[in-house]
């Protein structure tokens, strides 16, 4: 296969990134009500530590961290609507429950999910 014949990198530069950090957890109920949504370009996972001014000790013993980050892809379009969903959803409004960002992203590429009747096969 000859340079000419390579296919083009797909150069998606309409697309934000959209994190959630969560010091209470919730990231899996998110995630499930971005699925509804139709975003399907999002993972979270389980960090050590605490936000400035919480204990990390209970009792002498080491608080178990129930921090999660959260990230999602989404088009520029629907940045607004979905950070305000989760905004509300995780209840950012109250003190210590976490940060959430929108962000640029300067390029990323597709992501097609296999068709339902492939799952499994």
């Amino acid at each position: 296969m000859s340079q000419n014949d390579k296919p083009d990198i797909p150069y998606i530069d309409y697309t934000r990134q959209i994190t959630c950090i969560l010091y209470e957890g919730g990231a899996s109920k998110l995630m499930e009500l971005l699925h509804h949504k139709g975003i399907n370009e999002c993972y979270f996972y389980s960090v050590r530590g605490n936000p400035i001014g919480r204990a990390s000790l209970a009792g002498n013993l080491p608080e178990i961290p129930k921090t999660e980050i959260l990230h999602a892809t989404v088009s520029a379009d629907q940045a607004d609507y979905i950070y305000k969903m989760l905004y509300e959803e995780a209840n950012m409004d109250e003190q210590g429950q976490g940060v959430i960002t929108v962000n640029r992203l300067t390029r990323s590429s597709p992501i097609a999910l296999p068709e339902e009747s492939h799952v499994g096969a």
